[in-house]
């Protein structure tokens, strides 16, 4: 029971590893997509800056060389 329990959780570990970078790349022409029809749908009017300022921040701090070098270091 805890064997196969072992390999079923090494086997989604490895195939979250493999499909990360995929996801990745998908994710950022998407996120500047929805980006830019936010952009259009208001015109370029500062609402639609003050709807993707805290996007922004989160994904700055969160990707942030120094964060990533934090989640590395508690690896």
């Amino acid at each position: 029971m805890t064997n196969s329990r072992i390999r079923t959780a090494s086997k989604l570990a490895v195939s979250a590893i493999h499909l990360s970078p995929i996801i990745v790349i998908f994710l950022i022409p998407l996120t500047i997509a929805i980006g830019l029809d936010i952009f259009e749908l208001f015109g370029e009017a500062p609402l639609a800056l003050a709807l993707s300022t805290p996007l922004a921040f989160v994904l700055l701090r969160r990707f942030s060389p120094r964060a990533l070098a934090q989640q590395l270091a508690a690896l």
